[in-house]
C-alpha cells in the first residue's frame, strides 16, 4: 500500500482523520479479501473433509486402506473392539474438531467412540495394529483382524 500524504491545506487535522478512516477501510477490506480467498479455496469437491485414509497397493492384498503415514488398516469383521483390545487395535479417530472423513472416493463414515469419532469403512471400524510398522500387515488374522481391502 502506498503512503498516504498528509495535506496541510483547508483539510488541516480532518485530513489526518481522513487518512486513518481510508487507512483502516484499506485493512478492512483487505481482510475481508483475504476471508473470501480462504473460502472460495475451501470450496473444492472435498470442501470439508478431512483425508485420513488412501489407497495403496500393498503385496498380495492388493488395493488396502492406510492411514495418511501408510500404516495398514484392519476391520474386525465381527464386531468392536473395547477395553484392553484398543491397545492392540487403536482406532483411527478423526482429528478433534473435524467430522467427515476423506482421502477416497466412497465408502467412509464414523461411528461416535466415546467424545470422538471414529472413522469407518462401510461401517466397519477402522484400526492400525500396534506392532506395524512402515508397510507390514502383521495384524492381518490376529484376533479376527483383516486388512481392510478396497471394495470392488
Amino acid at each position: 500500500m502506498a503512503p498516504m500524504r498528509q495535506g496541510r491545506g483547508r483539510a488541516g487535522r480532518g485530513g489526518k482523520a481522513l487518512a486513518t478512516v481510508t487507512a483502516v477501510m484499506t485493512v478492512a477490506v483487505m481482510t475481508v479479501g483475504g476471508l473470501l480467498a480462504t473460502s472460495a479455496a475451501s470450496a473444492r469437491p472435498e470442501a470439508g473433509k478431512t483425508k485420513v485414509v488412501k489407497e495403496t497397493v500393498r503385496g498380495s492384498f492388493g488395493e488396502i486402506l492406510t492411514d495418511t503415514k501408510g500404516l495398514t488398516l484392519y476391520i474386525e469383521p465381527s464386531g468392536t473392539c473395547t477395553g484392553g483390545c484398543l491397545t492392540i487395535w487403536p482406532p483411527l479417530l478423526m482429528p478433534e474438531g473435524t467430522t467427515t472423513p476423506g482421502g477416497i472416493s466412497s465408502g467412509l463414515g464414523t461411528a461416535k467412540r466415546g467424545a470422538r469419532l471414529q472413522v469407518t469403512y462401510e461401517g466397519k471400524r477402522l484400526y492400525t495394529f500396534y506392532e506395524d510398522r512402515g508397510t507390514s500387515t502383521k495384524g492381518e488374522g490376529v484376533g479376527g483382524f483383516i486388512v481392510a481391502q478396497v471394495s470392488d
